[in-house]
């Protein structure tokens, strides 16, 4: 039987990235090498590791990114090792542990011409051959060094070429400076990252320390996505990332204040419950973290909404919250991969209205504003069941029926259809007769009002109110005349 071949690779993968695992690929195919051990330090000898992630962090970070290899397994012998770890020691374990097995031992080109200084290289020559791969901009002289190791040793070299130049120092800097990652490590690895904190400044380490206590875990996860999604499009549209980075960080920070807090900061009425957290986030990222940058406030504060006069930042956290990774609605890509800021802020208001609208919940003002300002254009909701609804009335002989789009004016409705009957009884019929046939016609009445009396009667179908009247209040509150506007009614029938 052949041996199984296993490479060894060490190092502090503080943090591993996508440059070790090309490594690993690129010698396990070269030397049809079966499986890579990863092993990962404590305390290394020849070096002081940096600060941003303890030993718990850089090791789930590495079994995270090495999972979706088969031939990639994780050695954690050196870090439950005490004191500092040797490789010798290591290759010791593992012959013992795997005596049947040819072991090589990875290692880069500043090893290689190190390596008589290492502790006992003679025999770590007997235990497996080194593979060193060749880095560009080093000294150079490797098939000298190996040459010269054969010789002093018997120690069998395997040269390879560098695949990648990436370094774990590149990756902690970025992350360090708010830069995108993206391709430098696997999305699973990268999210551990921006979920825990790490390689991340002090300031923002603190910010991390009190969200972990006071958001849910599945917030904080959604949280880490919109930081990750916010300094990409910071990068990529040349916003300030550092303001970026609080911002996605603290945008739920309020989240779960007590609900009377909450209602504190309504400016609608009925209050939407649902992105009040947005005002009172705000406040509470400068009261409770000490956040005093109008800019990052205003990003908070606008991350539900939106509002005219955004920002660049602002637009970023509004679009960082709604097409983060986890999300998978319909047309999410399409917002995703549009060209400009504006076009993706367009896509997703549109996008949020039609959400919003579709659930038969009231639209904030601002969204609309947001919308108008970008330019966006969007069908009215509801067009076609209120033209409905104006059929079954005229159809019962109502008449002066005239449907209103107010969608883009208030919160409480998309559209009022307003029709007179010719008496009481014929409104009370016009009444029962869309009762009756509202089912039909895919519609659902939550309220009606005024039945009794018969004078003005109202019918809340949600995205619609309709008003009946006898033609005497008709003409006394004359409704339409406050809504009515150059292209917002419709008189039916429609003239051709």
């Amino acid at each position: 039987m052949m041996k199984e071949k296993i490479g060894v690779f060490g190092g502090t993968f503080h943090p591993v990235h996508n440059g070790h695992l090309m490594l690993a690929r690129h010698a396990a195919e070269a030397l049809g090498i079966d499986r890579v051990l990863f092993v990962i330090d404590r305390i290394p000898p020849h070096k002081t590791l940096a600060e941003g992630a303890d030993d718990a962090e850089r090791l789930a970070i590495l079994r995270l990114a090495v999972s979706e290899d088969p031939r990639f397994q994780v050695e954690t012998m050196e870090l439950e090792r005490a004191g500092k770890s040797y490789s010798v020691d290591t290759l010791r374990e593992l012959k013992q542990r795997y005596p049947d097995s040819e072991l090589y031992f990875f290692m880069g080109s500043d090893m290689l011409n190190s390596f008589t200084t290492w502790r006992s290289p003679d025999e770590i020559s007997k235990l497996a051959t080194l593979v060193c791969t060749v880095r560009g901009g080093q000294s150079g002289g490797e098939e000298e060094t190996a040459a010269l190791l054969k010789e002093q040793y018997g120690t069998e070299v395997v040269l390879l070429e560098e695949v990648s130049s990436l370094s774990s120092t590149i990756v902690r800097n970025r992350i360090h400076e708010a830069l995108p990652i993206t391709d430098m490590l696997p999305a699973n690895a990268a999210h551990y990252i921006y979920l825990h904190g790490c390689y991340q400044p002090a300031e923002i380490r603190s910010y991390y320390d009190r969200l972990q206590k006071e958001l849910k875990p599945q917030r904080m996860e959604h949280t880490a996505y919109v930081l990750e999604t916010a300094i990409a499009l910071a990068a990529r549209f040349g916003a300030d990332a550092s303001k970026a980075r609080i911002a996605a960080l603290l945008h739920d920070c309020a989240k779960y204040l007590p609900e009377q807090t909450l209602l504190s900061y309504a400016d609608t009425e009925p209050p939407i419950l649902s992105i009040l957290h947005a005002a009172a986030g705000a406040d509470y990222a400068k009261t409770a973290y000490g956040v005093n940058d109008p800019e990052i406030l205003r990003a908070i504060r606008l991350h539900t909404t939106g509002d005219a006069g955004m920002t660049k930042l602002d637009k970023i956290i509004y679009l960082a919250d709604m097409i983060e990774p986890s999300r998978s609605f319909e047309g999410v890509e399409q917002i995703r991969n549009a060209k400009t800021l504006d076009e993706m802020m367009r896509l997703a208001l549109l996008r949020s209205i039609w959400y919003i609208k579709e659930r038969n919940n009231p639209i904030h003002p601002a969204t609309l504003r947001a919308l108008n300002e970008i330019g966006g254009k969007m069908e009215r909701f509801g067009e076609s069941d209120a033209l409905a609804i104006c059929k079954v009335l005229y159809d019962k002989k109502a008449f002066d029926i005239l449907a209103l789009h107010i969608g883009d004016r208030t919160i409480i409705a998309d559209w009022f259809v307003v029709a007179s009957g010719t008496s009481v009884t014929h409104v009370r019929a016009l009444c029962d007769d869309l009762e009756e046939k509202a089912q039909e016609i895919g519609l659902e009445i939550k309220r009606k009002e005024g039945y009794e009396d018969a004078r003005w009667i109202v019918l809340d179908f949600g995205f619609a109110l309709v008003h009946l009247f006898h033609p005497e209040e008709r003409a006394y509150y004359n409704i339409e005349r406050l809504w009515e506007g150059d292209d917002n009614m419709i008189r039916y029938p429609i003239s051709e």
